[in-house]
């Protein structure tokens, strides 16, 4: 029989419920007043000054006036729901709240959403290429100088070579003008294994029920890059999330620890920028090596060794390619167009540089990008951590246990992917992006994937009731699904460069 909380716990977590609902509130307010801002440059503005400011936001002006009406309403109806949800708990005496739809059902309906979002992929592609390096690749990919022909970069070794072998595959079969049918094809393909995974990761215990889960990952603004995206990203994307997945295996015993240092070093080689979940890895080996199973020198080997591998690998498959250690040191080194990798503290000096590291145009990006790609995560996991500030460490840790598990597993879950979103956000506010924040989204967009993992883990931690936890997750979801389904019609539609 369904049981209420306890009464101090059931209104801590009631409160919890009330700040994700204000939470949602405001990011409503802030959308609606964004649609009242002036056009800058016509019906399909460039990057104008409201844009520039507002940009995490922007995705809502091209949405319908009826479109934005419903969602909202839609919304508003979702947390009155929940509300009284609440308020009128389970009364039938012989009703188990946690055999209910959503949870009996989570599968099929998981499997029904993958399916229609990858023939969505397809269906659907970007038409324009606006973002980051996506005008370079598609057309140096298959520049028709193959003396000029690009098919080996140190900005994304993998990737590049996989896409520009496939066009010289079949471009001429196919008539391929530019590259990027490639990345129409390719992409989607690293969506559909990242939504595989997402299904796999939805039926783990340690994290929320598995409908929440898969909402959390499949509502990102990251599911852009697999919407035919022309970048280098969507494999990371897809990478980032099976590495993740096989750490958690790693700390409940189901997986070897060289497995996941094979797959964070194949994630490399794909992408560079992915380095900074190494110190994710190390916390892996040491729980390995502290846990007796593995010694010092095997705890080394098994995490050296396939990074060694992937290294030497890459560096063979560039130095073959004519684009080894002198093109990385010199005309491919990393920090793009200057050089710089970080934003600098005080003075900018190239024009690669758009703003110093404690200004307000530097943390408006930083926010802008967490909205755009994760508007309702890091705000979600500010609240959730501002709850258990008052308690102390170790009282807040006993808390972020589900019942029936492990408090360890409770403990290194949370540590694990802690440390990977930590990580990743540090990257996303040092790293110097060379076309400013919102034309390099894409690269900052997968410090998304660890933070809703993080806040899949310890949300059904802190909201602990069945009903709380529905009434304060399904409102999360579907604003972020509107959220993300308008950022997706955006780069459906046309755009020129100014």
């Amino acid at each position: 029989m369904a049981t209420r909380p306890a009464p101090v716990q059931w209104n801590r977590e009631r409160r919890t419920l009330l700040l994700f609902y204000g939470l949602l509130l405001l990011l409503v307010g802030l959308h609606l007043y964004v649609r009242t801002l002036p056009a800058t440059l016509g019906a399909l503005p460039a990057m104008g000054e409201a844009e520039s400011y507002w940009w995490g936001f922007w995705p809502v002006r091209y949405a319908s006036g009826w479109a934005v009406g419903l969602g909202a309403g839609a919304l508003i109806a979702s947390m009155l729901w929940g509300w009284w949800r609440v308020a009128t708990p389970v009364r039938s005496a012989g009703k188990d709240d946690s055999l209910t739809p959503f949870s009996l059902s989570a599968d099929l309906t998981g499997l029904a959403v993958a399916v229609a979002l990858a023939c969505a992929f397809f269906a659907f592609p970007i038409v324009h290429t606006r973002w980051g390096d996506a005008y370079i690749l598609a057309n140096a990919v298959g520049w028709p100088d193959p003396a000029l022909r690009l098919t080996h970069s140190w900005q994304a070794p993998l990737d590049v070579f996989l896409h520009s072998q496939l066009w010289l595959a079949f471009h001429e079969r196919l008539q391929w003008r530019d590259a990027t049918p490639v990345y129409r094809l390719l992409s989607p393909v690293a969506g559909i294994l990242y939504l595989a995974v997402a299904l796999q990761l939805s039926r783990l215990k340690n994290l929320a029920p598995g409908w929440l889960t898969f909402g959390l990952l499949a509502s990102l603004g990251v599911m852009q890059l697999f919407f035919g995206y022309v970048e280098n990203y969507s494999f990371a994307a897809a990478g980032v999330l099976v590495y993740l997945w096989i750490g958690l295996g790693v700390l409940e015993g189901k997986r070897p620890l060289w497995l996941a240092a094979s797959v964070l070093a194949l994630l490399n080689a794909t992408h560079p920028s992915t380095i900074v979940l190494a110190p994710s890895l190390l916390y892996l080996a040491w729980i390995c090596w502290r846990g007796g199973g593995f010694s010092g020198w095997r705890t080394l080997v098994a995490v050296a060794l396939p990074i060694l591998l992937a290294a030497g690998a890459t560096l063979l498959l560039m130095e073959a390619g004519g684009h080894g250690l002198v093109a990385l040191l010199e005309a491919d080194r990393p920090g793009g167009g200057d050089g710089r990798w970080l934003v600098p503290l005080f003075v900018t000096t190239t024009r690669w540089e758009h703003y110093t590291l404690f200004s307000w145009p530097h943390l408006r990006d930083f926010l802008n990008e967490q909205i755009l790609v994760a508007p309702v995560v890091l705000p979600a996991l500010l609240l959730l951590w501002l709850g258990t500030f008052p308690a102390r460490l170790r009282s807040m840790e006993s808390r972020l246990q589900l019942p029936g598990t492990s408090e360890s597993a409770g403990e290194l879950g949370t540590r694990f992917l802690l440390i990977a979103a930590a990580c990743y956000w540090l990257f996303v506010w040092f790293w110097n992006p060379d076309y400013g924040g919102q034309r390099d989204w894409d690269l900052f967009s997968l410090s998304a994937i660890p933070s809703a993992l993080l806040l899949a883990w310890l949300l059904p931690r802190r909201l602990r009731s069945p009903w709380l936890l529905r009434a304060g997750a399904l409102p999360l979801l579907l604003f972020q699904a509107l959220h993300s389904a308008a950022f997706v019609y955006q780069n459906r539609l046309p755009w020129q460069w100014p």
